[in-house]
């Protein structure tokens, strides 16, 4: 926590993170998990702790059948089926693949509980039961890609899934997330089940752009302008607040071409040069124009990030936050 900023909760109010096994009121054996909202509280898994305990223990996805219409809910949230006069459930193993059910939606900007996961995709998924069939709802879960940070156009309506796990679990819904089929080899496809820790995260495929005069053009005025920027930064204290504590090489590609964007506690240059030791990431945009509206009026990159013009080779978005900081900070200084 910041020692210059206080949560609206007390630390020292939130209980300890702890996930419990316990009997329940009837002797079965349900989840029990501390958590916290307006208040702390604790609450039940109820008779959704079989699914969870398969997740955690397994690796395996059950659902729950009605053994007269034939009905599939993953999540196994009916015990009973109100279609067939409350007819008593049976538990099934469902695949681990499945389609999203629509695009989901990409969380930039998290409520504190969530600050360090950001950013993240949040969608609903139809899991395949057996065949070309799927459940008849929809599994709620996040979505995750090895190909950089999140952006549109990954997922959509429809797209082949791959339900991943989390090498350690104890029984929460975020231990589970769905991976595009298209980013996943057939071996991968088929083991089940497949770990976070089989993928390969930190060698995303760089998309590629083709060079032309056009673009040489283009590219060599965002330079001068992310040069000019760098300029106006080294004369305001605003700005430099903003990039202060913070030091990453970051390696801008468009068209092309490429030049090293390099901050370094409240200092910022722009150049190109041939990187003398590894980058941080890789920005990346196919027409070097797209930065116009950032250096000009002040434009979010966020929303090239989320518009999919924007390829980021890192999840990590604190520096696009800080860069996003910087042309307002510039204003206030009268930059």
């Amino acid at each position: 926590m910041s020692k210059d900023r206080n949560m609206v909760i007390p630390e020292a109010m939130l209980p300890p993170a702890r996930i419990e096994r316990v009997k329940g009121n009837f002797g079965e054996e349900v989840l029990l998990r501390n958590d916290a909202m307006f208040t702390a509280y604790r609450h039940s898994a109820g008779e959704l702790s079989a699914f969870f305990f398969a997740l955690a223990d397994e690796g395996r996805i059950i659902a729950n059948v009605c053994p007269s219409c034939g009905v599939v809910n993953c999540p196994p949230y009916q015990q009973r089926c109100p279609e067939c006069n409350f007819t008593d459930m049976e538990q099934i193993e469902i695949k681990d693949v499945g389609v999203m059910a629509a695009t989901p939606v990409i969380t930039m900007f998290p409520p504190a509980r969530f600050k360090g996961d950001a950013p993240f995709g949040t969608g609903y998924v139809f899991i395949e039961r057996g065949g070309s069939k799927t459940a008849d709802t929809a599994l709620p879960l996040r979505v995750r890609t090895t190909q950089g940070m999140l952006r549109r156009g990954i997922f959509k309506r429809d797209t082949p899934i791959k339900i991943v796990f989390k090498d350690e679990r104890q029984g929460e819904i975020t231990e589970i997330f769905a991976v595009s089929q298209a980013e996943l080899t057939p071996e991968q496809i088929a083991k089940s089940p497949l770990l976070e820790s089989d993928l390969e995260w930190d060698m995303p495929k760089e998309p590629e752009f083709e060079e032309t005069e056009e673009s040489k053009m283009a590219f060599s005025k965002i330079l001068f302008r992310f040069q000019a920027l760098a300029l106006k930064v080294s004369k305001s204290k605003a700005a430099q607040k903003d990039l202060a504590n913070w030091t990453r090489r970051v390696e801008v590609k468009s068209g092309g071409f490429f030049f090293l964007l390099n901050i370094n506690n409240g200092k910022m240059s722009a150049g190109y040069e041939e990187p003398d030791r590894e980058t941080d990431f890789t920005l990346a945009l196919e027409d070097p124009n797209d930065f116009l509206p950032y250096l000009e009026r002040g434009a979010a990159l966020t929303n090239l990030i989320l518009s999919g013009k924007l390829w980021v080779s890192s999840s990590e978005l604190e520096t696009i936050t800080r860069l996003d900081r910087l042309p307002r900070s510039l204003r206030k200084d009268g930059v």
